[in-house]
């Protein structure tokens, strides 16, 4: 396959479908690699995806509402509890909201550059 740039396995990935074709559902759950593609049967689970999507979802969310917690807690000077009761079941949610497309742009990314598990039978 010469088309596989990486910009193109990323585009797929964070659509959540699948890397080798742009059709088929990433996804069979909320977090669980399909084993096959429904459109073109190819194995996605072969692309690690583990320890790289938390850690990208919370360096991107952070960075999103870091300047709002700033801007709040030196405007308003709130009390800690105030700001823990907002920022912190905001933070889950938004994580939780964007894990998803983090675990496709790592699928997308591990496809376009060949990178497989070790195990996996290629």
């Amino acid at each position: 396959m010469s088309d596989r740039s990486i910009g193109l396995g990323i585009r797929r990935g964070l659509r959540l479908k699948c890397p080798q074709c742009g059709e088929g559902r990433l996804f069979r759950k909320f977090l669980k690699v399909a084993d096959k593609c429904e459109a073109c049967g190819g194995d996605n689970t072969i692309y690690p995806s583990d320890d790289a999507p938390p850690y990208l979802a919370l360096i991107l969310v952070g960075h999103l509402l870091m300047p709002f917690i700033v801007i709040m807690s030196r405007e308003l000077d709130p009390p800690i509890w105030l700001m823990a009761s907002i920022w912190l079941p905001l933070t889950l949610a938004f994580c939780v909201v964007t894990l998803p497309y983090m675990k496709g742009l790592v699928v997308g990314f591990a496809w376009a550059t060949g990178v497989t598990h070790p195990d996996a039978d290629t």
